[in-house]
């Protein structure tokens, strides 16, 4: 915890993942669920895009993070509690790792303890720790734990299996509620493990997956009714959206790229200097405004594993994947993570994942397939231990000190030092508590200008679309009054509230209630004498 929250804690606890922008979104969807748990709120409608009905479907649903938010809410306000949620994920995901490695796998405890640590200060994962989805990560080891023990009481044929299954399936559904991302990649995952374990044992002909369904058709019919309930909120809330939307068309350019596999960010502990070289071979080839270079290392490219870490990783790939004939889950473990990461991938323009998107339920809700490498750090590290943990319990009894120089080095090559945590709280009130509620009468408002004289939101295009927008959002939230502005994932199909300062944002706004009726419409503008006036 000490290396995942240093500058938060460096500052008071003043600074908390992520950016004024993606993070605000995600805590005002928090803010609504405390609403929802205080009998205020509809549980899927939030209070953007005003008046279109179950607008939570539009984004993640954060289902899990607001009632561990909401709890939070108790006793801090909301930047604090945002940020005491993100640690009470990363604690529970470090002890349900140690439940899986030690209680389920019954592995030694020295090889837990570096398992946990691992997955909970991952490189990766504290890059993109502004992306509030990747805390949910958490609730993989235990999924995993609960599919196990499923599966073993299954095979022993213990009735408790079937309950064991319907666990696995409530915590399924919660988290696809919560984050649609990684329990997606689970639920995918567990696919291609699926077909990896019929391919290799024999199992895919027709007549004996008859046979595997007769043998245990009520534990089947157990998880798959449990899901099936499981799942009715989730389907409630992003079925009409997704076909509303279209969802995401095939976007190449977040697939995984070869030199993504190690891309730790230039400022990794160890192995950062590799990706200032790649950038500075960019540089020498492209033009040198550095967009290049950006598009291809930057932002969600950099989810790669470190160097010590993904050389055993392929290692163990080959060791076990190369076992011909051999019918062990061992092996079907490799083959999942090897088949499912490799269609991740692309070269130049092409890539398999094409078919994935089109053929798999659910492919096309994702953007950034590239967090798919997240998903697998745990997987990996699995895969690692399975593979070497015998080597290495017998170097550390013969020579503990190359033992633990390589368990330093594993761990010394997750360090990164770049600062995700950049959203000071005392800043954000500083510019939200001066703005004045809504009058009397305004059944909903607008946004021209919260912030005067603030700097640009990273360009044009972006300062045009996010600030004003989001600032609505998490204000309605405040404010318990709803809004017409709004921005997230999808938006409504008639929404048109960028560039707030253009000549015809009003004009447009005006055009958005008459077509929906509304009065009683406000708007706020921070720059004027009198901030709010009707829209």
């Amino acid at each position: 915890m000490l290396v995942v929250f240093r500058d938060t804690l460096a500052s008071g606890f003043d600074l908390g993942f992520g950016d004024r922008m993606d993070a605000m979104i995600e805590m005002t969807i928090l803010e609504h669920w405390r609403s929802v748990f205080l009998g205020a709120a509809t549980w899927n409608q939030p209070l953007y895009f005003h008046p279109y009905a179950d607008t939570l479907g539009y984004n993640d649903g954060y289902f899990l993070s607001g009632l561990i938010y909401s709890a939070w809410r108790l006793g801090f306000e909301p930047f604090l509690s945002d940020t005491l949620t993100a640690f009470t994920f990363r604690t529970l995901g470090y002890v349900a790792t140690l439940w899986l490695v030690r209680g389920v796998l019954r592995w030694s405890w020295g090889l837990t303890v570096l398992i946990a640590t691992l997955a909970t200060i991952s490189n990766g994962m504290f890059l993109h720790a502004g992306h509030a989805q990747i805390n949910t990560l958490a609730l993989l080891p235990l999924v995993a734990g609960l599919a196990t023990l499923t599966v073993r009481a299954e095979i022993a044929g213990r009735p408790r299996a079937r309950l064991l299954a319907v666990a696995t399936a409530a915590v399924i559904g919660v988290w696809l509620v919560s984050a649609f991302y990684f329990a997606w990649f689970t639920l995918y995952f567990s696919l291609v493990l699926l077909l990896c374990w019929l391919g290799v044992t024999g199992r895919w002909r027709p007549a004996a997956i008859a046979a595997l369904v007769r043998a245990h058709g009520r534990t089947l019919a157990t998880f798959a009714l449990a899901f099936t309930v499981a799942v009715i909120p989730f389907l409630f809330v992003y079925v009409a959206k997704r076909v509303e939307s279209g969802g995401h068309g095939f976007m190449i350019s977040y697939l995984v790229q070869p030199t993504d596999l190690v891309n730790v960010g230039e400022a990794n502990l160890l192995w950062g200097w590799l990706v200032q070289g790649l950038r500075i071979a960019v540089h020498a080839v492209a033009p040198p405004d550095g967009r290049l270079a950006r598009a291809l290392l930057g932002g969600e490219h950099e989810s790669g594993f470190p160097l010590l870490l993904f050389a055993l990783a392929c290692a163990a790939l080959v060791r076990l994947v190369a076992r011909r004939g051999d019918t062990g889950f061992a092996r079907v473990f490799a083959l999942a993570i090897l088949i499912s990461w490799a269609l991740t991938l692309r070269i130049w323009q092409v890539s398999p994942w094409l078919l994935v998107h089109f053929l798999v339920p659910g492919a096309s809700g994702l953007r950034v397939v590239l967090r798919y490498q997240l998903f697998l750090v745990l997987p990996v590290l699995l895969l690692i231990g399975i593979a070497w943990r015998a080597q290495l319990a017998q170097l550390w009894q013969r020579r503990p000190w190359i033992a633990g120089a390589i368990v330093a080095l594993l761990l010394a090559e997750q360090v990164n030092l770049a600062q995700p945590a950049r959203l000071s709280r005392s800043a954000q009130h500083a510019a939200l508590d001066t703005i004045p509620a809504p009058p009397p009468g305004c059944s909903a408002f607008y946004i021209v200008s919260t912030r005067p004289g603030a700097p640009l939101y990273r360009d044009a295009r972006l300062d045009a679309l996010y600030p004003h927008n989001v600032d609505a959002m998490f204000l309605a939230e405040r404010w318990r009054v709803p809004t017409i502005n709004g921005f997230s994932t999808f938006t409504p199909p008639d929404w048109n509230f960028a560039a707030p300062l253009a000549p015809d944002y009003d004009a447009r706004v005006r055009a958005y209630a008459q077509r929906h009726g509304l009065t009683g419409l406000c708007r706020l503008d921070m720059r004027a004498a009198q901030p709010w006036s009707r829209g």
